[in-house]
């Protein structure tokens, strides 16, 4: 009898890691989805020289796509002829692990130079 619960302990654990893990590794896979895509807006910011338009459409694709992106206005840097040269890009995602009821907003921050 006490091997019929040690093994039914033993699968429940097992079950029990197997799904979490599962959510973790998901919850990673979003994480680094989500530092890729506020790579690509960085870039994309970037090579445009900062244009308005460009920023408007990344704001756009990352709502889409099931981010918040925010250009930091007080870490916009102009130069002395009122050219952006560098601001701060914040990418905003949902860090969540479902088996477990974790969710969490994080943040992503780099500059576009």
């Amino acid at each position: 009898m006490s091997t019929i619960i040690k093994t039914y302990m033993g699968i429940f654990i097992l079950l029990l890691s197997v799904f979490t893990m599962a959510g973790v590794m998901s919850a990673s896979i979003d994480a680094n989805n989500a530092r890729d895509f506020h790579a690509s807006v960085v870039a994309e910011i970037e090579d445009s020289n900062f244009a308005p338009s460009v920023i408007n459409a990344c704001k756009t694709q990352a709502a889409d796509a099931g981010y918040e992106l925010l250009i930091n206005d007080s870490s916009i840097v102009k130069d002395e002829d009122g050219k952006t040269t560098l601001m701060e890009v914040i990418l905003k995602y949902k860090y969540h692990v479902d088996f477990l009821g974790v969710i969490s907003t994080q943040q992503i921050r780099a500059f576009a130079r």
